[in-house]
């Protein structure tokens, strides 16, 4: 009897952690320059929400203010390319004096959500954004399309932290109709 409750507890235990594992979050990367980040990403990949529930050629565009604010266009069409234009913008403010590593969007003067960067490249093509529980995150890139090796290493690194089986990989327009 005591061996069964003792095997019973070391499998809890071993089904806890994996949890634990996979609860965890990623640090924000240590810096991001508000200038550099500045400009047109195309949505790659994104968790699921409300707000582009049945968008397709997602973009983000940042364009910088003073004191290291930036305005933010989001931009997408709905159902299709070349359906109904849907956008909105909002402001972003780096949370650290001049840096954007963790960031806080304002839409509409009242929503209001903390995000950070948790993956960018040295070139500042490719970034991976989300907020604290990897709730809400994205994959973007300078490109409407990424190579597929490149993909598949982001997924790979963000597997360890949510179930990338939930991502949502978004349908980008091979002409890049924002640029």
């Amino acid at each position: 009897m005591k061996s069964i409750f003792l095997l019973l507890s070391l499998v809890s235990l071993l089904f806890s952690s994996q949890a634990l594992l996979k609860s965890d979050t990623p640090k924000p990367v240590e810096y991001v320059s508000p200038k550099s980040f500045a400009g047109l990403w195309y949505e790659i990949a994104r968790t699921y929400n409300k707000f582009e529930e049945n968008c397709v050629a997602a973009t983000v565009e940042y364009k910088q203010l003073e004191n290291n604010k930036l305005k933010v266009f989001n931009r997408c069409f709905e159902h299709e390319i070349g359906g109904e234009l849907i956008s909105y913008t909002g402001i972003v403010k780096p949370l650290l004096e001049n840096n954007l590593a963790q960031l806080d969007k304002t839409y509409y003067w009242i929503f209001s959500k903390e995000y950070r960067i948790i993956y960018l490249d040295k070139s500042y093509q490719t970034a991976i954004m989300s907020d604290k529980s990897m709730e809400n995150l994205w994959i973007m890139h300078r490109n409407p399309f990424m190579e597929e090796k490149k993909l598949d290493k982001l997924i790979k690194y963000i597997d360890k932290y949510m179930d990338t089986s939930k991502l949502i990989f978004t349908k980008q327009d091979k002409n890049g109709r924002y640029k």
